[in-house]
């Protein structure tokens, strides 16, 4: 038999671990002394014991290298599921770097220029912002404007664009999908399913700054665009009051209709 010591000069494990593995069932000593409660183990347990360092070393869970010792087919299951988490981390590091890399080594000067706009109405679908929100909500929020739209002879004029508002509740925020018309809609118009809203955009001057979808832009995860940063940017140089509810991001179309940019536009009050 070998002492806890030993075993773990063995196997490279530290005692610390092996206590650890003890309690959560994964390694257990073949006998514990019931006086000094000194754990001791069996010469038979040195591979077990090694097959654990190797998971662990290779950053395998606790449960699944535990699910990994009761042999072969499991072992293989979990660690073809591990190699495949592995590689996605790795995928989303090299992501990471590459945006961190472009961003601190290749700063794009952005182009925020004025212009005039002039009075325009607009409907648009509320959706709720959470965890839950995707992009096929919005897709779909906006297609079913389009054709209401259209059966009422009132089409949008232009390209579709987007916002955000407070919602009813203090930390509630709800997007709004929106068109551009011709004229303002009746107060007590609907579309089944959606939750439309309507407004005016004033007219005035605003700053506004775009880019196209195939631009190779360094982004960072779930911080704002390198653009709208450039663009508030100079809203605040210009001693601009920015209010961020009254940023709209506005789809580029080509000439089939399909989007392929988007610009984003701050009036100046």
């Amino acid at each position: 038999m070998l002492s806890i010591g030993e075993f773990a000069q063995l196997t490279g494990l530290s005692a610390k671990a092996l206590r650890i593995y003890d309690k959560q069932g994964l390694l257990e000593p073949a006998d514990v002394d019931p006086w000094s409660n000194y754990r001791r183990y069996s010469a038979g347990q040195l591979e077990t014991a090694i097959r654990l360092k190797a998971l662990r070393a290779a950053d395998v869970g606790l449960a699944e290298a535990q699910r990994a010792l009761r042999g072969s087919e499991e072992a293989t299951a979990v660690l073809a599921e591990h190699r495949e988490r592995v590689a996605a981390e790795r995928a989303r590091q090299d992501e990471a770097l590459a945006a961190a890399t472009a961003l601190l080594e290749r700063p794009i000067c952005w182009d925020v220029r004025e212009r005039q706009v002039e009075a325009q109405h607009w409907v648009g679908a509320a959706l709720p912002v959470d965890d839950d929100l995707a992009d096929e909500q919005a897709d779909l929020a906006f297609g079913a404007l389009f054709r209401a739209l259209a059966a009422e002879d009132n089409p949008p004029t232009g390209p579709f664009w987007s916002s955000m508002r407070a919602g009813s509740g203090e930390d509630e925020v709800e997007l709004l999908c929106c068109w551009p018309v011709a004229r303002a809609v009746a107060p007590d118009w609907s579309v089944p399913g959606v939750s439309v809203v309507r407004g005016e955009v004033r007219a005035g001057r605003e700053l506004v700054v775009g880019w196209r979808y195939d631009q190779d832009v360094p982004v960072v995860d779930s911080a704002v665009h390198p653009a709208v940063v450039a663009l508030l940017a100079e809203a605040e140089r210009r001693g601009a009051e920015v209010d961020l509810a009254a940023v709209r991001q506005i789809g580029q179309l080509d000439e089939t209709g399909d989007a392929v940019g988007m610009e984003v536009a701050l009036p100046l009050v």
